[in-house]
């Protein structure tokens, strides 16, 4: 996701945020429909730099507590996306319309893969 996490029209319409990932965290065995949080891909990035996210076995641990209220609910998230506050712009979004496309008209899962050659 970090590599395609890129905004390729700085120029472009104004955007909150204009990444393109964004992550939902639920409870553990929840139901899929239940409600969570969305935080964009950099808040994970940058709470889990700062070690926020380690539980006591030095796992992720998710706690209300360390997001300090910086985050989003399910339903506000929806909302910023449909008025265009958050997502990609343009280019971006041109960019990874191939996959967005297969996902939406085909039914199909994506999965990017990135090869790096090691010498």
């Amino acid at each position: 996701m970090r590599q395609f996490d890129r905004d390729l029209d700085p120029q472009g319409p104004y955007r909150l945020h204009p990444g393109a990932f964004f992550v939902k965290m639920m409870r553990r065995h929840s139901a899929v429909s239940a409600a969570g949080i969305v935080i964009s891909l950099g808040h994970l990035d940058h709470m889990l730099g700062n070690g926020a996210m380690r539980g006591s076995r030095g796992g992720l641990r998710v706690d209300h507590a360390e997001l300090d209220g910086h985050y989003l609910r399910s339903e506000a998230f929806v909302e910023l996306v449909r008025s265009g506050y958050v997502g990609t712009r343009g280019a971006t979004t041109r960019h990874l319309q191939s996959m967005i496309e297969a996902t939406l008209n085909e039914g199909r899962a994506v999965v990017a893969a990135i090869h790096h050659s090691f010498r």
